[in-house]
């Protein structure tokens, strides 16, 4: 209790300001008593806390009321008068919010939040951007009990070979003692540990029975313990003392429900035999009736746990797997990037078999290559473009194969960071580098003693406290369910059913609504830790162990053995063209682990929802071919009849190199769109955003064939769209790149600019969909551009690019190329009148608008501005994290117009005399083209 000046009473009845005073004084006297001042603050902030929920359990007030009288009520120095004061007090609380506020503000100097937004600080930082139906549900959890959470979660990755599960077996003290040569990784492993006092780790062999006894241990005491006979004696007094001056105010009597102890007991009594309840009714009866009565005698080791877990995640080094990194990489781990310091960084990378088409690595890339796929794919599924935090360091850099180093030591040590060095030039001026952790370390794994193992894990820990998310708080039931969820993983099941999840659910008291678990389930995928997909397909299955993935995946890239022989020609066609036929499916499931073969059908929309398997269509001449079109699966332009054929396409697998490229990207004798670029941000992509673009477009547009080849190849596909006209998509580096072709011989009509605007939001649509399954939270599609290269030149790769936002402040822009031989502009109307046609016509003329932007203006605009409130912001000049930061500050979810108006201000502010209303007209243009569904722009209403 401290200084307790200017706390405002303004609407607070005088009589309930007395009792505020009544209990301020009682509170001053007990607070050397530290058993009875920590009782008493409990009682109040129990109530204060349950009077602000929506839903109130009005048995909470009379618990902690009898809890009260029973305990402190009529004893020195809670005098009649006080018990009866504190009793009145307890009930003002409970109906009066402004009370509630006011005793614990006045008593504790405690702030009690009522609303979503006063928790949201609560909230883990990656949560504070939930919708508010879903921060309702959090904020609701919270308040029936929070745990703090510490958790290191620790990736190892880099190439095979490199010693990634050697380094791993010397950071875990039961392996190292093992001293176990370990095989090559297949997948993931997973190693669950907990960090001791010493700071060495120890496989958690008993934390998820400890952890799953105490949570239920707590939820049960107090249904189970005996009830106390004096509370039934005194509950009477309280009532009386309560209805007398009830009637006195001629206020009507509330009748206080049953006593719900026993009804609950006699409940779980009923469920003793039910699994997850027999072993907690155990512990329960075992727990002493007097806990002062408990056995203190308990030897402490010395070596004892600490509350931090330590979640060690080995990866897979062959390039096969990386495509599954959305799964596992994301802002919440610590990673440790381990480089083979006998490799020359331009040395090239050897691999049994070619599966590096997967990631974009090929027979020809480096061991550097690979170094900058990791740190990029780290960057990327940071979400930290989507956070108010800055970036904090998370990459550790571990050079190994020091045995087979020259030299001392320190030129080891040298050689080491020189190595590093050289490897992190490809990232001058990128903000990758802030990921990077300044301290490199170089081990021998064949020394199992070195101190520098102990080092490793030192500022492991170091820089998990540093993070943002470190020690967030998390409901208590919550974790109840982590633990339901564990003792699901140890019977062996990989794939449940969601009606089996919430029969675990069940087993909990309380368990969890049906919203409330499904925010649950969507924050533990969001986390990596399960696979949940609210897709009508996937939303009744949830994914244990997200590792299950990268086997459904594998069974799909590499070979089988034992095939049937009368299945050769299909698997002919699998090998060679990536057609995968349902006999090969099928024989691929059969050939699978129990927990794959059982759930085929899972794994097949799984794969398909994924983008890794697609249906290809055919051109059906015939109007009946209408029956067979699926509508929800095929987009089919009204003048073509489609139907899907009966196998899937892999486009991952297709190997087959592009013959000369400039033949599909450039073809001559054809009427050409300029070239449409995505190009991603920080100059990564992904790939296998690539080859599920493919898929996309093998499920919506029949394959073009050159004689009877389809013209599919490892990074280039060519679509029939249309009778004469087709799409080419291609990729190099992190640009997709799309061309539609027109082979009439007499053009006498321009292109259909419809077909090129469907075809458009089809490929864009789709990228986008792919960032939002891979990002964390990604606010807004700036994961790329729309760019349009010069329509004055053939395609070269990143060379003549126009971004497509600029034309909406610029009628004309100057062409850059090194490919043009004449320096040149290209007019907007050049460049857009294809791809853009409706965008260019929507397009108003704005000269007028050239004129300083004023408040009301503002304010206009803050009104009428929608869906491309966010891209406005970034339009104007303001990052990710600026517009993170000033949402923090101003409710999004209830006003959003505050909030535009906010960084609209800010603007204006900031550019002056440059802050026009044409400038602010255009860059809401810039906005919507980005983000819009039709293209079309609406003029703005100043």
């Amino acid at each position: 209790m401290g200084d307790q000046e200017e706390i405002s009473t303004k609407g607070i009845d005088p009589e309930a300001l007395e009792y505020a005073r009544e209990v301020q004084s009682v509170a001053k006297e007990i607070a050397d008593n530290e058993n009875m001042a920590k009782q008493l603050k409990s009682i109040l902030e129990t109530i204060a806390n349950e009077s602000v929920r929506e839903e109130r359990d009005y048995l909470l007030l009379t618990g902690q009321t009898r809890d009260f009288v029973t305990s402190l009520g009529f004893t020195s120095p809670f005098s009649v008068s006080r018990t009866k004061a504190i009793i009145n007090i307890l009930l003002l609380m409970w109906n009066h919010t402004n009370v509630a506020r006011y005793v614990m503000k006045s008593v504790y100097n405690v702030d009690i939040a009522t609303t979503v937004d006063e928790m949201l600080e609560q909230f883990p930082s990656d949560l504070k951007q939930l919708d508010e139906r879903s921060a309702e549900i959090f904020a609701k959890a919270l308040k029936d009990g929070s745990e703090q959470v510490k958790n290191i979660r620790l990736m190892v990755v880099g190439m095979f070979g490199v010693g990634k599960t050697s380094l791993v077996n010397n950071l875990i003290k039961d392996l190292r003692d093992e001293n176990i040569i370990p095989n090559s990784t297949e997948g993931i492993d997973l190693r669950r540990c907990q960090l001791m006092t010493n700071g060495d780790w120890h496989l958690d062999k008993e934390q998820k029975s400890a952890k799953y006894h105490s949570r239920f241990k707590t939820a049960f005491m107090d249904v189970m313990k005996p009830s106390n006979t004096d509370v039934h004696y005194e509950l009477p007094d309280i009532q009386r003392v309560q209805d007398e001056e009830v009637h006195e105010k001629g206020e009507a009597v509330s009748e206080i429900p049953p006593d719900p102890l026993a009804a609950m007991a006699q409940n779980i009594q009923g469920r003793k035999n039910d699994d997850g309840i027999r072993d907690i009714l155990q512990i329960v009866k075992e727990e002493p009736a007097n806990k002062q009565d408990a056995p203190v005698n308990i030897p402490v080791p010395v070596e004892t746990k600490t509350d931090t877990t330590v979640s060690v995640w080995d990866f897979a080094g062959q390039t096969l797997y990386y495509s599954t990194h959305q799964f596992f990489l994301n802002r919440r781990s610590i990673y440790l990037v381990l480089m083979d310091m006998t490799k020359d960084l331009n040395e090239s990378v050897k691999e049994g078999e070619r599966s590096g088409i997967w990631c974009g690595l090929d027979n020809d890339s480096t061991y550097l290559d690979v170094f900058k796929f990791w740190l990029n794919a780290i960057h990327m599924y940071s979400g930290y473009r989507s956070m108010t935090s800055e970036i904090h360091p998370t990459v550790i850099l571990v050079g190994t194969r020091k045995d087979e180093m020259t030299g001392t030591d320190e030129k080891k040590e040298e050689q080491n960071d020189k190595y590093f060095d050289r490897a992190l030039r490809s990232f001058e001026g990128s903000p990758i580098l802030k990921h990077i952790y300044h301290i490199k370390f170089l081990v021998n794994n064949l020394s199992p003693a070195d101190p520098v193992f102990d080092k490793i894990r030192r500022h492991i820990q170091t820089l998990a406290e540093k993070q943002d998310y470190w020690g967030e708080r998390y409901p208590i039931r919550w974790i109840m369910m982590e633990q339901s969820l564990d003792k699901l993983r140890d019977t062996g099941k990989q794939v449940l059913d969601i009606k089996a999840i919430d029969d675990a659910n069940q087993l909990n008291i309380p368990p969890l609504d049906k919203e409330e678990l499904e925010l649950f389930l969507e924050i533990q995928h969001r986390h990596g830790n399960i696979l949940y997909f609210s897709t009508e397909q996937l939303k009744h299955t949830v994914v244990l162990a997200p590792q299950w993935i990268i086997e459904v995946f594998k069974r799909f890239i590499t070979h089988l053995q034992g095939k049937d022989p009368k299945l050769t020609k299909h698997w002919r066609l699998y090998e060679e063209s990536a057609i995968l036929r349902p006999e090969v499916f099928k024989e691929i499931m059969d050939n699978s682990q129990k927990d794959i073969k059982e759930n085929s059908e899972i794994v097949l929309n799984y794969m398909e929802y994924l983008d890794v398997l697609a249906k290809p269509l055919i051109r059906e001449e015939a109007d009946e071919a209408n029956e067979h079109i699926d509508k929800n699966e095929t987009v089919a332009f009204p003048q073509v009849n489609f139907k899907l054929l009966d196998f899937h396409i892999v486009p991952c697998r297709l190997k087959n190199p592009i013959p000369p490229i400039s033949r599909f990207t450039s073809p001559e004798n054809c009427e050409k769109t300029p070239v449409l670029c995505f190009a991603f941000v920080e100059n990564f992509m992904p790939p296998s955003f690539f080859h599920r673009l493919v898929a996309v477009c093998i499920s919506t547009w029949p394959i073009r064939k050159l004689g009877s080849n389809d013209q599919l190849y490892n990074g280039l596909a060519v679509f029939d769209i249309h009778k004469t006209e087709c799409l080419t998509i291609w990729y190099k580096d992190h640009i997709i790149y799309a061309r539609i072709s027109c082979c009439r011989k007499n053009l006498t009509t321009d292109f259909n600019v419809e077909l090129c605007h469907d075809v458009r939001l089809t490929l864009r649509t789709s990228l986008r969909k792919f960032v939002s399954q891979s990002l964390e939270n990604p606010r807004t599609p700036i994961a790329f551009e729309e760019y349009i290269q010069c329509p004055e030149m053939e395609y070269v790769h990143n060379d003549g690019m126009f971004r497509l936002a600029d034309f909406m402040y610029e009628r004309e822009l100057k062409c850059k190329a090194a490919s043009c031989k004449q320096t040149h502009t290209v007019e907007r109307k050049d460049a857009m009148s294809r791809w853009y046609k409706t965008t260019l016509d929507s397009l108003d003329n704005d000269d007028d608008l050239n004129t300083p932007v004023s408040e009301s203006d503002l304010s206009k605009v803050a009104k009428q501005i929608g869906y491309e409130y966010w891209m406005l912001g970034i339009e104007l000049g303001c990052s990710n994290q600026q517009m993170n930061k000033l949402r923090a500050s101003h409710d999004l979810r209830k006003d959003r117009c505050t909030f535009v108006l906010q960084y609209m201000e800010d603007w204006m502010r900031r550019e002056g005399e440059k802050a026009t209303k044409q400038r602010l007209n255009r860059a809401i243009h810039a906005a919507r083209l980005c983000l819009s569904k039709d293209d079309k722009i609406t003029p703005v209403n100043f």
